[in-house]
């Protein structure tokens, strides 16, 4: 009988409760206007998982095997080296110290700056790759950035190097060695503007730092445009017959999706490329570096291998899909929760293999009312290093805004549970004190 009337006293203080609060009795409304506002509480951290992407469609196979002495494959969509054969060891690199010269030009030069062609191209040996330029002629520096990226045109090389240099050659290759120390390309040293040697030194690189060089250029839209020309076509300022120059780039042309980047070639160098390559399909995208190739010929199969073996591993897959629950949330003032749900797929071009970073990202609690597919969160995921991307994340329900009476019946309930746990840990409390006598 007391535990009856302490109940029902309980339940008449809650009552009132909610009537001081601002909860109008009769009203047929919710809480009135003049009650403080309920703010969501903030976004609780997110929770996050790590998984491998793709592994259950195939894995990756050992690479090829190539005449070339050092190699590297780089991801990139995400910058990550995938594979490579002694990365690291500085070796004579030839005309792919051109990249490093268009850098510092690209940096300095406008395109239509005007060049003088100094007398020193009268001085390239004669096995040197030239597009014929004359001493004191001017030309504009796209055309010369063009032919020395294109064709490998030494006496371009030579002329933009001048015009940089102010006429100093040495003080040129003081600025690209000075970028690439601030590139920091520990392996890297220049000794010539065009990859050719001076006094039997030539310029040195990695196929590491040689792929962070290639990236740069091929970020610049003239060198992109260059270095996926298959011919070029230019006019001698005085006249006279075109010049045509083919691109060296033995997969421009030949190669699916090649858009650069360059060769390079001396006895001690051996033959070298560097390739970049774009699928259309799966939105991936590959630089590839083949260092001492054995011929010319291999050069082009050695880089082609590495490409049509990392090919296939990088596909369009389903990242988060729609209709997918991840999660659940509380809602406000209530025992219920809400279950979330990934609003619509999202797909992104991945590696198999690549580590998947997925982050849950939702409010400490939703404030109704709430619609079934309402937003109330996101799903933020990360392949490897590139840039997150996210998803929606919707309700998978709806909860209306509470009446009154919905109100009051919610915190009756909620005190009547919790004067049944009290009425539960005395009774405990009573039996462990008198050894369960009554």
């Amino acid at each position: 009988m007391v535990r009856l009337l302490t109940r029902a006293a309980l339940l008449l203080l809650v009552a009132f409760a909610c009537a001081a609060t601002g909860v109008a009795l009769g009203a047929n409304s919710a809480p009135s206007d003049s009650s403080p506002d309920v703010t969501v509480e903030p976004a609780a951290a997110p929770s996050a998982t790590d998984e491998r992407v793709g592994s259950d469609i195939r894995e990756l196979a050992p690479p090829p095997k190539v005449t070339a002495k050092a190699w590297l494959v780089q991801d990139a969509v995400t910058d990550e080296t995938v594979a490579a054969l002694d990365p690291s060891t500085p070796r004579p690199i030839a005309s792919l110290a051109k990249l490093m010269t268009a850098l510092v030009v690209l940096d300095v030069v406008s395109p239509t700056d005007k060049v003088k062609v100094p007398a020193a191209v009268n001085d390239l040996p004669a096995d040197a790759a030239i597009m014929g330029l004359r001493a004191g002629e001017t030309w504009e520096a796209e055309d010369l950035i063009r032919a020395m990226l294109v064709y490998s045109a030494n006496d371009a090389a030579l002329a933009l190097a001048a015009h940089v240099g102010k006429g100093d050659i040495d003080v040129f290759v003081a600025e690209m060695n000075a970028r690439a120390k601030e590139l920091e390309l520990a392996d890297t040293t220049f000794t010539s503007p065009t990859g050719l040697d001076v006094g039997g030194v030539e310029s040195t690189s990695s196929p590491l730092d040689l792929v962070t060089i290639a990236r740069d250029v091929y970020a610049d839209p003239l060198a992109k445009s260059a270095m996926a020309t298959a011919k070029l076509t230019l006019t001698r300022p005085t006249g006279g017959e075109p010049i045509v120059l083919a691109n060296r780039n033995p997969l421009i042309g030949t190669y699916a999706g090649t858009d650069g980047v360059k060769t390079g070639f001396t006895d001690q160098a051996g033959y070298m490329l560097v390739s970049h390559v774009v699928d259309a399909e799966t939105d991936g995208s590959w630089f590839v570096v083949t260092a001492n190739s054995s011929t010319e010929a291999t050069r082009a199969s050695d880089n082609a291998a590495l490409l049509d073996w990392i090919r296939p591993f990088r596909v369009e897959a389903m990242v988060a899909e729609g209709g997918e629950q991840v999660a659940s949330v509380p809602v406000l003032n209530s025992s219920r929760r809400v279950g979330v749900f990934v609003c619509d797929d999202l797909t992104d071009s991945v590696r198999v293999g690549q580590r998947l970073k997925r982050e849950v990202v939702l409010p400490g609690a939703v404030k109704p009312p709430i619609s079934a597919g309402d937003e109330i969160g996101e799903l933020r995921l990360q392949v490897g290093d590139a840039d997150a991307r996210s998803a929606k994340l919707c309700s998978a329900t709806t909860v209306p805004l509470e009446g009154w009476r919905d109100h009051v019946r919610s915190r009756i309930n909620q005190a009547d549970d919790a004067w049944r746990l009290g009425v539960d840990e005395v009774e405990r409390g009573y039996r462990r004190v008198t050894g369960g006598k009554g």
